[in-house]
């Protein structure tokens, strides 16, 4: 049978027949993209594009298939911090962001890293949430989808795309506001601010989905939530499911309401400690399961059974190691396919160690294996 796009994402996930699994990756670190311009990478990019990791300008030349139409959730802060730039240097800039930030961050022509280097955060004692917590009013107008965009969402919906809603989760929302080491204390010792920042955060979360128009009906709910390294998750399943589950459930009953069966998490690193307090909240697409930090999706199937669906899982390494390799790699994941509920990419961004040439015999390659 042939499917458009909505219907293989969908299906797929949901173990229906299908004709193949999309054909889509996750983006590419921007030294990779100025690599690859110097390899004879046809693509006319300003400087600015080529510090995206995530170019939609690159995925639409390499053809790959989009996720669905993105329905707005207005859930920023407001107003702003003010911009304060601290101290200029050769290749960064120490400043304080919109986010209330202080970091060192790096020029878009900066070959030495694209993350931050974080100094300070706005978050620290129940007195600063205070005060951050207005600039996140759930009564605030901005709150209200435009009409516009619930106008292409029905537009989008009618003819055949996935609606997704995008969120930022509770841990990478918190970690956002305090930092991976106050966050970590505050668990233990601000314990009701901790709750409160969840709460909050999910209402805002929920009523953004409440108040979308009863015809629309949501297809998936994708969560970034990197909170994880190489060693395991950064919080214990039982600090998970204390603080941040209820979180969860509050917004993922919301969207089950509105008829989602999807709903993918990114986490970078190795969450496998905390995969199952996710699947308890129909949380059930782990992504991009970074193989180098020990993530083995054949051992996670074993364990968690069918009702976890994956994303990602090919080593992105082994594509700069040249052709046999990336046969192996491909050939290590085909079983997955045959399972179902799973599909292919690389397991991060592309690095800049992967030649121009090898991403397109990669892609060539694995568009055969998925049958496109």
């Amino acid at each position: 049978m042939r499917a458009d796009v909505r219907e293989r994402f969908y299906r797929t996930f949901t173990y229906q027949d299908v004709d193949r699994v999309p054909d889509i990756e996750f983006g590419y670190w921007p030294q990779t993209i100025r690599r690859w311009l110097g390899e004879g990478l046809p693509l006319e990019l300003t400087p600015g594009e080529t510090n995206q990791m995530f170019l939609r300008k690159l995925d639409d030349f390499f053809g790959f298939e989009h996720e669905g139409f993105f329905i707005p959730v207005i859930m920023q802060m407001n107003p702003e911090f003010q911009e304060e730039v601290i101290e200029r240097k050769e290749s960064s800039v120490v400043m304080i962001g919109t986010d209330g930030v202080l970091a060192e961050r790096y020029l878009d022509d900066s070959p030495n890293s694209s993350i931050p280097h974080f100094i300070e955060f706005p978050v620290t004692t129940p007195d600063d949430w205070a005060r951050m917590k207005e600039r996140y009013r759930l009564d605030d107008p901005i709150r209200r989808a435009p009409e516009d965009r619930i106008s292409a969402a029905r537009h989008a919906q009618k003819n055949g795309k996935c609606i997704i809603v995008r969120l930022s989760g509770f841990y990478g929302r918190l970690r956002g506001w305090m930092g991976i080491e106050n966050l970590s204390y505050a668990f233990y010792d601000y314990p009701e601010m901790i709750h409160d920042m969840v709460s909050h955060w999910s209402e805002l979360a929920a009523r953004q989905i409440e108040q979308l128009p009863p015809d629309i009906v949501i297809d998936q709910v994708n969560w970034w939530e990197d909170m994880a390294s190489k060693n395991g998750p950064l919080v214990s399943p039982r600090v998970f499911s204390e603080f941040l589950q209820p979180g969860y459930h509050r917004v993922m009953t919301a969207a089950k309401k509105r008829g989602c069966a999807v709903s993918v998490v990114d986490s970078d690193g190795n969450p496998h400690d905390i995969v199952q307090n996710w699947l308890e909240e129909g949380v059930n697409v782990m992504f991009p399961l970074e193989v180098a930090a020990g993530v083995d999706p054949y051992a996670w199937r074993e364990e968690f059974g069918m009702d976890l669906r994956l994303r990602g899982g090919i080593a992105k390494h082994s594509l700069a190691r040249g052709s046999a390799a990336i046969d192996k790699e491909l050939e290590r994941i085909r079983p997955l396919l045959d399972q179902g509920g799973y599909i292919p990419h690389l397991d991060h961004l592309a690095p800049p160690d992967i030649p121009y040439n090898s991403y397109c015999e990669y892609l060539e390659k694995k568009r055969k294996l998925i049958g496109r």
